[in-house]
């Protein structure tokens, strides 16, 4: 070291000495009052008369100086390149949570990045006051970072992680897999029916002919049969016949009312008629005095707006039904009550085998029956449906109450 450069080295840490040495002041006058210090501190922000540059004070070395401020700078340039790319980054992803505490972290970073440049600064502008501003206002943003920063840990304890994404995205990918198959499914369930539909309407047109060729040709005989001594005893088995031609004719307008519904073509013809009188009728046609016995309960006349046969049909069907599935020593009840709204309730009750209760919400479900292994309940499950439709389209509705073992009641509201 020349002499040169250790009396300046002397010269400097005297004046150190001298300055950094003294008691706490202000103007030179020693025990201010606290209001007066901080008074001082803001009026002299800028004022670096009261110390000297950091490079003065003390014994730097070129290299430690210089790796001091380099690393200063290199810290404060990092430190507000941070905010820039935080800050982009809330602008552009709006999805992204919790901008509040990005705002906050991006108040801190730069309140820190400005201390580490006001560090190096010093070196040249002893600038102590400004700097111990801007480190408080570092730590008060930093308690407050802290602070939000804890608030929101339940909540990104909660957030999804990517796992869970993925499963939910798995899961998704399954659902939707799931759902095309089951539209396949359904397609082609709606081609089957498309197909039975078409069958029936078919079935219905082409037998139809025939049986009432049949039909005639029996009736024919058995009225010869009737005349004729000698064929009397061909007459049961004709009759035998006609019984059976009359079943498969029902069935056939069951097929043909079933390919009328389907296609929206079921057309009610609506007039005012008396309902008692028309259920008696239906009783009478179903046979009920040769196999049952038939109560009907209610007022002498009901007058109602419907159309007659269907309704007659829903009565017809509803007592087949009711026949079928009860002893012959067990009485059926046909009860008609007027509701307050003006409607009309029918219920017809069997003391029959009653209904599953897994079973009834099928009941009224085309080509359903409740036994299909059975041999001794015949039927092809279309009588309960098209009643139910036909209930429909006036507007009414229908059900069953049933108790396996005990009975059912089936009603309908018109």
């Amino acid at each position: 070291m020349t002499d040169t450069t250790h009396r300046a080295l002397l010269q400097s840490s005297a004046v150190c000495d001298s300055m950094c040495n003294k008691h706490a002041t202000i103007s030179g006058q020693p025990n201010l009052s606290f209001f007066a210090q901080v008074k001082e501190f803001f009026v002299k922000m800028f004022s670096t008369v009261d110390w000297p540059p950091r490079w003065h004070c003390g014994s730097w070395t070129d290299f430690h100086g210089w790796l001091y401020i380099l690393s200063d700078l290199s810290i404060w340039a990092a430190y507000f390149a941070i905010p820039f790319l935080l800050y982009r980054m809330v602008k552009k992803r709006k999805d992204i949570p919790f901008h509040t505490i990005f705002f906050l972290f991006i108040a801190f970073i730069l309140l820190c990045g400005t201390t580490h440049l006001l560090d190096a600064i010093i070196f040249w502008w002893p600038a102590y006051r400004l700097s111990a501003l801007v480190r408080m206002l570092t730590g008060i943003v930093s308690i407050f970072t802290v602070y939000a920063l804890y608030k929101i840990m339940p909540m990104v304890y909660n957030l999804r992680t990517l796992s869970d994404v993925e499963a939910e995205i798995t899961e998704r990918k399954k659902a939707e897999q799931e759902a095309e198959t089951r539209l396949v499914m359904q397609h082609a369930a709606e081609e089957l029916m498309a197909r039975k539909d078409e069958f029936m309407s078919i079935a219905s047109h082409e037998l139809k002919t025939p049986i009432t060729s049949v039909k005639a040709s029996l009736q024919i005989i058995e009225r010869i049969a009737e005349k004729d001594g000698n064929m009397q005893e061909a007459a049961p088995f004709v009759s035998k016949a006609v019984k059976q031609v009359n079943k498969l004719t029902e069935i056939i307008h069951d097929l043909m009312d079933v390919t009328r519904i389907q296609g929206g073509k079921l057309e009610l013809v609506k007039t005012e008629f008396d309902l008692m009188e028309m259920i008696s009728e239906a009783v009478e046609q179903c046979g009920a005095d040769d196999r049952h016995e038939v109560t009907i309960e209610g007022d002498e006349v009901v007058m109602i707006h419907a159309d007659r046969n269907r309704l007659e049909q829903v009565v017809s069907n509803l007592l087949t039904n009711a026949f079928k599935y009860s002893d012959e020593s067990k009485p059926v009840t046909i009860s008609v009550a007027k509701l307050r709204d003006g409607s009309v309730k029918v219920e017809v009750i069997d003391r029959g085998i009653g209904i599953p209760t897994n079973k009834i919400e099928h009941i009224f479900d085309r080509f359903y029956r409740v036994d299909n292994s059975s041999k001794y309940f015949t039927g092809i499950g279309l009588g309960l449906y098209i009643s139910s439709e036909i209930v429909k389209r006036h507007n009414g509705e229908i059900g069953v109450n049933s108790t396996a073992g005990e009975g059912s009641t089936f009603w309908f509201i018109v």
